[in-house]
């Protein structure tokens, strides 16, 4: 895809007329009308400047400048490198410190790269309980496998709902190659077009959705926060997330407080 295509597919994403963006980056209209069809060639200021206004991740950021012939303008460092240290050690504290309550490390596609003591203890109980899990890092993937989390998912379906519609806003406003893989996996594994349009129980009486898991003969309720870094300059601390899960009931904390060592 050339840049000029690219660029008016991010800018179309976030709903952004060509006289929106214009009057942001201070460029005239026509300007940005001759480089969305190539009729003129964008210094890579501009690209930056457009990238800026137009809010883009590290990842689209570089992509766009590449397709241009320019150098990136941000990192893409492996989490396992020695710069990324001070991240991994950072990373290693948020997991730690949430213990005995499960946590996660998140990448940009929802596959696990760091998981805390209790996260893993909850996972080998599942297994022994009912078998190995897939062969798989992705934790929506594992959501969706019979062999995975799903059978111990009592709201399995509503859970499952949200899931895809947050993945449908994430292929939406960013499509990548990756994500439509994993959704063509969940396909396979599910009706993803009746979860889709599965209407939201009309009984709800909490303000978060919780997982009721039941395992070894105890109903665990539980719900999550996403972080992520805040001053990231690279491609692949940006896209790190971080999945705190929380007990939403009593019974819930003191089983996490006694079995999780």
């Amino acid at each position: 895809m050339q840049t000029g295509q690219i660029l008016a597919e991010l800018r179309k994403t976030r709903r952004l007329s060509q006289l929106d963006l214009a009057l942001r980056a201070d460029v005239s209209s026509r300007h940005l009308s001759f480089i969305e069809t190539g009729r003129s060639q964008a210094s890579s200021q501009m690209l930056k400047r457009l990238a800026m206004e137009l809010e883009l991740s590290c990842r689209d950021t570089n992509r766009l400048l590449l397709s241009a012939g320019y150098a990136p303008a941000f990192s893409e460092t492996d989490l396992d490198s020695e710069s990324m240290a001070p991240v991994r050690q950072a990373l290693e504290v948020m997991l730690v410190n949430h213990n005995p309550f499960p946590a996660v490390v998140l990448d940009a596609q929802w596959n696990v790269l760091m998981a805390n003591q209790a996260q893993q203890q909850l996972m080998a109980m599942m297994m022994q309980e009912r078998g190995p899990f897939p062969q798989t890092t992705n934790v929506v993937e594992l959501v969706f496998h019979p062999r995975g989390y799903r059978p111990f998912l009592a709201n399995w379906e509503e859970v499952a709902s949200v899931l895809l519609r947050r993945l449908h806003r994430d292929q939406q406003a960013r499509p990548t190659p990756a994500l439509t893989r994993l959704l063509e996996r969940l396909g396979a594994l599910a009706d993803v077009e009746t979860l889709l349009h599965r209407d939201p129980p009309s009984d709800r009486n909490e303000p978060m959705l919780a997982l009721d898991i039941h395992l070894a003969g105890q109903r665990l309720r539980s719900f999550s926060t996403l972080a992520s870094f805040g001053t990231a300059l690279d491609v692949v601390m940006e896209e790190l997330c971080i999945e705190h899960f929380f007990p939403a009931d009593d019974a819930t904390r003191r089983w996490f407080r006694k079995q999780i060592q």
